[in-house]
């Protein structure tokens, strides 16, 4: 069954107030987790949403948190998230950057006592929104092991960039430095599907098709060293530059247990007018886009995209034919509905 990706928002919205969310701070984290569904990343949709209702009730994340800034620099600022949700952090901290890059050319905003803060394309795509270049980082709690390891270390560690262009639309890129998201694992064990055995290891490092133990297990870093040495430069801007915790000790708003995550996050924003100009920057986008877009396509391939063209494409269908849901999901999201007395067609 599909829904109209607004009341899916209302929903999640309703659910966010329910338990002390500010009815703002509700609503842009209902949009960012439906943008993910949109989008296809069902992984960072509404399947996240009764886990962060949850942590909220066990105290994990703060539905009202107190932002505490301190100005480093010119181009630089840090923010205490005091645990607070990871959009509303990111939404702030991301804002902040602009605001910096405005001034200076460029700005970076660090967030310690942070949480999962969903796609973190929805922070880039902020800057651009802006005129600007945007990156985003966060650390996670233990799922990748160092390569040549075989126990869980660093987080699955994001990575997303924006960059608007004048005659197309922006780039996006949003990966994860793991083989996959660990939000697909998530996601299967919930459904009880399996996992292709590349993907990760057990507990005792052997390759597993089972999502419950490669959950106990390691995702396998992508691209093999390579992932390693991207999540370890991750780890250094978000957990050690920000403050916050470190790998191995960033927590998760799944453990059933009162520890705060700590998350760690970085934004950076940069404005090309100091560069280039704006114009002559767009300019210059969109004549690389087109280069890319009239390289020959292989075998099997009808053309050659740019990050973040699928996305979107995903994003304005799904607004038109409506949102699939997983049944995991759905049954999630009536157990909220009715414990919160809200009414609402699923």
């Amino acid at each position: 069954m599909r829904y109209h990706w607004n009341e899916l928002q209302q929903l999640a919205t309703d659910c966010f107030v329910a338990v002390g969310v500010p009815p703002e701070d509700a609503a842009w984290c209902s949009e960012v987790l439906v943008r993910a569904d949109l989008t296809g990343v069902q992984t960072h949709g509404l399947s996240r949403l009764a886990a962060y209702i949850r942590a909220i009730q066990r105290g994990i994340i703060n539905p009202r948190p107190h932002f505490t800034w301190k100005k480093g620099a010119a181009a630089v600022s840090t923010l205490d998230g005091d645990s607070g949700l990871g959009p509303v952090l990111g939404r702030a901290a991301m804002l902040e950057a602009i605001k910096l890059a405005d001034q200076a050319g460029i700005g970076m905003v660090t967030v310690r006592r942070g949480n999962h803060a969903g796609i973190m394309s929805a922070y880039v795509d902020l800057a651009v929104q802006a005129g600007m270049i945007g990156w985003a980082f966060s650390n996670a709690q233990p799922a990748i092991s160092p390569w040549g390891g075989s126990k869980a270390f660093f987080g699955t560690n994001p990575i997303a960039f924006g960059s608007p262009c004048q005659a197309h639309t922006p780039v996006i890129i949003d990966l994860a430095t793991s083989k996959v998201a660990r939000g697909n694992i998530i996601l299967a064990a919930k459904t009880g599907d399996p996992i292709p055995d590349d993907w990760a290891v057990d507990e005792f490092g052997r390759p597993t098709t089972d999502a419950a133990a490669a959950l106990r297990g390691a995702v396998l870093p992508m691209a093999g060293a390579k992932g390693y040495a991207l999540a370890l430069m991750v780890e250094i801007l978000t957990g050690v530059l920000a403050g916050a915790q470190m790998a191995p000790h960033v927590g998760s708003v799944y453990e059933k247990e009162s520890r705060v995550p700590g998350t760690g996050l970085c934004f950076i924003a940069i404005n090309p007018t100091p560069f280039l100009g704006s114009d002559d920057f767009l300019s210059r986008m969109d004549q690389l886009v087109d280069g890319i877009h009239q390289v020959p396509p292989a075998d099997g391939c009808s053309s050659v995209r740019v990050p973040g063209e699928r996305r979107i494409h995903a994003e304005r269908t799904a607004r038109q034919t409506g949102v699939f849901l997983e049944e995991s999901t759905l049954l999630e999201l009536n157990q909220l509905a009715l414990e919160f007395g809200i009414s609402w067609r699923g």
